[in-house]
């Protein structure tokens, strides 16, 4: 029998669809064989990577929460750091003034309080040690008998009192630096949003103290010289001119208005250069506490990191200088007038009275000297708060600017947001250190 050309056609499958679990022959054996290795294989990986406590596939995942014990750690969150004094990038014209004033609001009992103390001892200190000891050597000279005997007491009482209010400065001297050495430390800290208590900063303030006191003296002696010779030389200037004018009236009249030129131009000569060398020099005290330099090598890094920048910080450091002038020029004449009006009262003008005040009076006098000393001290300290804190603001604007400072004190003010302790040597980015490295924003690796 003839099946015709379909005759070796395979029998048809009556089975379709094919049953669970039944296998049918594929046309891609190989294939099926890498799928079947594949699904193994990964499917015991899977099972050997259980989801932990917070859904993370396995452990190399971020965890947001406390980091693993054992192996590596992940990511942890944190708060953003807390904003500082100053924003971390060179400084504008009005940050610089706005970190200025700030100073109060953020530290204010470091700050000010640290000022009114030091500035309060040591201002009573120097004026009643040589009142004192001049009224202990003074009063003895009466009774010293002969003019021989009087003689070396008067110059033995003039040497003690001189030698008390030197003694007096020099302990002014002391408080300033270390009222120095305070400022510099908290506006550090306040870089990079963290405030130095009042206990911290005094026991940090003497750290330095000598090296400070040192370059005090050192720009102190500069400063006297350079005043010294200039007053010395417009003698000098007029002696010259006068001997050359001969004996003519007309002349001695010219030569006479010719050294009084030349004594205003040296005079104000020698302002400029006190006033180019004080802007040259005002960032060596935070070089001194900063980077742990002496005298001499702070007042050269001060040099060059002032290099290029001299009008922007003079502009700065005069408009500063300005405000403070208008408001203690506006206080101090109130304060007289207070003053002016209290003595009016007390004893009234035209009172015909020539006899000798009481005691209640006395007393009034003694509060009004009392209150206006207590101003000038406040007024005093918040002056040099201000002047001191910008010279720090300044040094840090110029090292951010120089030394891409500001790259530093963010990754320093996030250590510190996490908890890590930032030593004042950290600033000094000229000493090498190993740093730990951050993560991203808001996380810490």
């Amino acid at each position: 029998m003839t099946h015709g050309p379909y005759e070796h056609a395979p029998a048809p499958n009556h089975a379709y669809p094919p049953q669970p679990g039944a296998q049918t022959p594929s046309a891609f054996p190989q294939a099926d064989h890498w799928q079947g290795q594949w699904q193994g294989q990964g499917q015991q990986q899977w099972q050997g990577q259980q989801p932990d406590q917070y859904g993370a596939p396995g452990p190399a995942s971020w965890q947001y929460g406390p980091p693993q014990e054992q192996g590596q750690p992940g990511g942890q969150w944190m708060p953003a750091p807390t904003p500082g004094l100053f924003p971390l990038r060179p400084l504008a014209f009005g940050d610089a003034l706005a970190a200025t004033f700030r100073l109060f609001r953020t530290s204010p009992k470091t700050t000010l309080g640290s000022a009114v103390i030091v500035m309060g001892a040591t201002t009573l200190f120097a004026s009643l040690l040589p009142v004192v000891v001049g009224m202990l050597m003074f009063t003895r000279i009466p009774y010293g008998g002969s003019q021989e005997d009087i003689t070396p007491m008067l110059v033995s009482s003039i040497t003690l009192t001189s030698l008390a209010a030197v003694l007096g400065l020099a302990v002014a001297g002391v408080g300033s630096a270390l009222l120095q050495g305070i400022l510099v430390r908290v506006v550090a800290r306040g870089a990079i949003g963290e405030k130095l208590g009042f206990k911290e900063a005094w026991r940090a303030g003497w750290r330095g103290i000598w090296r400070l006191i040192g370059y005090a003296l050192l720009a102190g002696v500069g400063a006297v010289v350079l005043i010294a010779v200039g007053w010395l030389l417009i003698p000098l200037i007029m002696f010259a001119v006068l001997s050359g004018s001969g004996g003519d009236e007309a002349t001695i009249a010219g030569s006479i208005g010719l050294g009084v030129i030349f004594t205003l131009l040296l005079g104000g000569a020698t302002v400029v250069l006190m006033v180019w060398l004080g802007i040259k020099i005002m960032f060596a005290p935070s070089a001194i506490v900063l980077e742990g330099l002496g005298p001499i090598a702070a007042i050269r890094r001060s040099w060059n990191l002032s290099h290029g920048n001299f009008w922007r910080v003079l502009g700065v450091v005069v408009v500063i200088q300005v405000i403070l002038n208008v408001a203690t020029g506006a206080v101090s004449t109130v304060a007289q007038l207070a003053v002016s009006l209290g003595q009016v009262i007390i004893m009234p003008l035209g009172s015909g009275e020539a006899s000798a005040p009481d005691a209640g009076t006395i007393v009034a006098f003694a509060v009004i000297l009392l209150i206006t000393s207590a101003l000038q001290v406040l007024l005093g300290a918040i002056v040099l708060v201000l002047t001191s804190g910008n010279a720090t603001i300044l040094y840090f604007d110029l090292r951010m600017r120089k030394e891409a400072l500001g790259v530093t004190l963010q990754r320093y003010a996030e250590q510190s947001a996490a908890g890590a302790d930032i030593a004042d040597a950290d600033f000094d980015v000229q000493v090498q250190r190993p740093v730990s490295p951050t993560g991203a924003p808001g996380y810490v690796r």
